[in-house]
């Protein structure tokens, strides 16, 4: 027979493991059973999903743009109360 090899703190440590272990199994289970099921539906929800993050990331990526081109036109970029001694 064991005898208190482990203390409790690390009995319930792994209890609380064990526990949100299964938790986790269990929703991957329920997922895994609903994209079986709705195949198709999940199919367009992922695609509009991937086509809105495209949108915005090229949306920023042009303003981005925009901003460099406007910050190179200007021949002062610096602060006007700054001078720089060498």
């Amino acid at each position: 027979m064991f005898s208190n090899f482990y203390s409790n703190s690390f009995n319930q440590l792994s209890k609380g493991y064990a526990k949100v272990l299964f938790i986790v199994g269990l929703l991957l289970i329920g997922f895994g059973t609903l994209v079986w099921i709705l195949k198709e539906v999940l199919a367009v929800i992922a695609a509009v999903i991937f086509i809105v993050v495209g949108c915005i990331c090229c949306f920023n990526a042009i303003r981005i743009f925009i901003s460099t081109v406007k910050a190179n036109k200007k021949d002062n970029n610096g602060r006007s109360n700054v001078k720089i001694r060498i």
